[in-house]
């Protein structure tokens, strides 16, 4: 077999692999199931496949990954052989550079590590390693630079499309109120609307009164939960004395909260 038919093997065989761990990643940031990689509170796919940050615009990152991997194979079966490892080549350098960008926000942010995200970025380093030999000669940095500058860029918009819905208003007041009023907040650390519903009160729901679900959540209340018929987080319960007078299921606006518990509200 001609050396560039078995390095397109290899190729196809990266981009399967690839396929498999984000279609793998992805049914993880719907189900929330437990992954067999969710070894401890610095290693975990599951935290990391629920946090903020493992969204765009609503759109988890590993579809991104499967659309990547999808196209490597598109490549290869329907692109142009004479351009091919070169245009694989530039497409993954372009692709690589948010998915560093993803990789720094795992040590900067979440503080904890995806074993499959990382490896998802070796297999990229793979194809670009199986394509230089055959791309070397348009390969050079006129025409590199401008791919990692594009990267760089998208990563940056990435960024704040992550964080831009982060509120910056104090809610302190509304969540003293809330508190006074009996609401309970329940909540599980595997839960990526629990994040979001986190986001929209800012850091004034650290103070809200609330109840951990998960067992592998900070001081877990598991039997409590289930007392409750906790079935999805997060649930806001009205409990004045502990006697449950009503209940909000799932991610909640602001006012909604207000007006649930009779608290004032004035938008921010």
């Amino acid at each position: 077999m001609p050396k560039h038919d078995i390095r397109k093997i290899l190729v196809i065989l990266v981009a399967l692999a690839g396929l498999g761990i984000m279609t793998y990643l992805t049914v993880l940031h719907y189900t929330q199931a437990k992954s067999f990689c969710d070894l401890s509170e610095t290693v975990s796919c599951d935290v990391v496949t629920t946090s903020i940050y493992s969204e765009i615009f609503g759109i988890p990152i590993s579809i991104g990954g499967l659309a990547f991997f999808a196209f490597v194979l598109f490549l290869v079966f329907k692109g142009n052989p004479k351009t091919l490892y070169q245009s694989l080549f530039f497409s993954t350098v372009f692709f690589l550079t948010p998915s560093l960008y993803f990789t720094l926000t795992e040590i900067l942010f979440i503080k904890t590590f995806c074993i499959l995200c990382e490896t998802s970025k070796a297999l990229m380093v793979v194809i670009l390693i199986l394509t230089y030999s055959r791309a070397s000669q348009a390969i050079n940095a006129k025409a590199i630079a401008p791919l990692v500058i594009a990267g760089v860029v998208f990563s940056g918009v990435i960024y704040f499309a992550q964080t831009g819905s982060v509120t910056r208003a104090d809610y302190s007041e509304l969540i003293a109120c809330l508190n006074e009023k009996g609401v309970v907040y329940y909540k599980s650390v595997r839960c990526s609307n629990c994040r979001r519903q986190e986001m929209i009160l800012g850091e004034a729901y650290k103070k809200l009164n609330s109840v951990e679900c998960h067992p592998d959540g900070e001081n877990p209340q598991v039997e409590l939960c289930l007392d409750k018929e906790i079935d999805k987080t997060p649930t806001f319960i009205l409990q004045p004395n502990g006697n449950e007078i009503n209940r909000l299921v799932g991610r909640q606006a602001v006012k909604d909260l207000a007006d649930f518990a009779s608290c004032p509200f004035e938008a921010k």
